[in-house]
């Protein structure tokens, strides 16, 4: 199994997603060694934090916690070899990345990636930009406060990210604050044809979760909301690159009408998780009949099970007998299917079939199948709130595979036949019209 460690830098790629084979094609590699290379600058920052990564940046010296220009000119002279070596190693990153999305590319397939909210504090964006960031500045700077979110009214638990908080209401830092992100985006939007933004929420207020500064717990009975400049945010995001960039943006979770409403005033497009749309009533704005045009519809997201495993394993009793009543109503007489228990054995088997058609049918423009799902699978891709255990005979977060002998004739069959029954394929020209793509605030309204 594949184990990645924590995101070292949010403007570079993981080293261990490298091919050896493009660099033996590429002659930089023979069988026994590495050829040298000359001097190749990018990305200056990660490179000086990797060479000195065998600690969390904390508990380096006082002067390389501080970035002051004395002790890194000494560590830039002294470790002039390993820091090039990470040099070059985003450089063939670089590269290797640019071949395979001109691939998939040729071959009509988009690549969506996923931007977290937050970064990791063990990471070389909160050490070289640490005065952005809510840390400890007069002593160990640790974070003073970390993300998370609290329980919902849904099926969603309360979540401690660890991360820490970005400084948004600090006058002093909002403007680079304000460019680093653009930066940021830029740079993943030159490797991608679409971003995902996690925690949208987070741009109307984001969830502060005190640390104690003694033992550095995160103390949640204290936590509380703070008010984020979000439109100030987007401005200075859509001023920079375009009110039409090609991003999705995951509007989930405990979500205030404020929350639609910055989304729709700078007509971004949002998210709707199907497997959420059978715990309440005709109006929750998951159920598929609720879906609006700019929206992106999932059978399921990354934390949740998957629908083989949520049906069997975790749905209620209520979203059982919803979801039943929701597919069986207009057949309601007929006798072989009124048995709600005979229906339910059968969905036993089916319901990922069942997930997908009433998702392709949905007025969302995009729509989007967990490969789990489109498999019948009870693996689930992650679980909050929990870390990959190395030593445990059994699946782990973010570890999940396939082969391709497990998509049959019939299962892509059965997906062509659906995608393109419902205007879903390639060749099919759906054209919105400017009426259809005017946004409405969906937080209130089921329409």
């Amino acid at each position: 199994n594949l184990f990645f460690t924590i995101g070292v830098s949010a403007f570079a790629g993981h080293l261990w997603l490298i091919s050896p084979d493009k660099l033996l094609d590429s002659g930089l590699i023979s069988k026994d060694d590495l050829i040298s290379i000359d001097r190749s600058r990018f990305n200056q920052s990660y490179a000086n934090f990797q060479q000195y990564n065998d600690s969390i940046w904390s508990e380096w010296p006082e002067s390389l916690r501080r970035r002051e220009q004395y002790a890194l000119k000494t560590i830039r002279e002294l470790e002039r070899d390993r820091i090039e070596y990470y040099v070059f190693v985003q450089y063939i990153f670089d590269q290797q990345w640019k071949d395979l999305r001109k691939y998939v590319n040729d071959s009509k397939i988009k690549i969506i990636d996923d931007i977290p909210m937050y970064v990791d504090y063990d990471s070389a964006d909160v050490w070289s930009n640490s005065y952005m960031f809510r840390l400890d500045h007069n002593d160990t700077m640790k974070p003073t406060f970390v993300a998370g979110v609290p329980s919902d009214q849904g099926p969603n638990k309360g979540q401690i990210w660890n991360m820490p908080i970005y400084d948004w209401n600090n006058d002093n830092v909002r403007k680079d604050l304000f460019d680093w992100w653009i930066k940021r985006l830029h740079k993943k939007l030159s490797t991608v044809d679409f971003l995902r933004i996690d925690h949208f929420r987070g741009l109307i207020a984001h969830y502060v979760i005190p640390v104690d500064i003694i033992t550095q717990e995160p103390n949640t009975t204290e936590a509380y909301w703070v008010k984020t400049p979000g439109h100030e945010f987007l401005t200075a995001i859509t001023e920079s690159l375009g009110s039409d960039i090609p991003v999705i943006v995951e509007d989930l979770g405990d979500l205030k009408p404020e929350v639609f409403e910055l989304r729709d005033r700078f007509h971004l497009c949002g998210v709707r998780i199907l497997q959420m749309g059978f715990y309440s009533d005709a109006t929750n704005i998951y159920a598929p009949h609720n879906y609006i045009p700019n929206s992106v519809a999932y059978t399921g997201a990354h934390d949740n099970p998957t629908i083989l495993q949520w049906w069997t394993e975790e749905a209620s009793e209520k979203e059982k007998r919803q979801f039943i009543d929701y597919i069986r109503r207009p057949i309601e007489g007929d006798k072989e299917l009124i048995n709600g228990l005979e229906l339910e054995k059968h969905l036993d088997k089916h319901i990922c079939w069942y997930f997908i058609q009433i998702l392709f049918q949905s007025a969302a423009n995009g729509a989007i199948v967990q490969m789990q799902d489109l498999l019948n699978s009870l693996t689930r891709m992650n679980i909050p709130g929990t870390e990959s255990d190395i030593e445990y005979d059994g699946p782990q977060n973010w570890s999940w595979r396939f082969e391709w002998s497990q998509l049959t004739s019939n299962i892509r069959i059965r997906l062509k036949e659906l995608t393109q029954m419902y205007g879903r394929d390639l060749t099919y020209d759906k054209t919105i019209s400017s009426e259809d793509m005017t946004l409405k605030n969906d937080s209130t309204s089921p329409l």
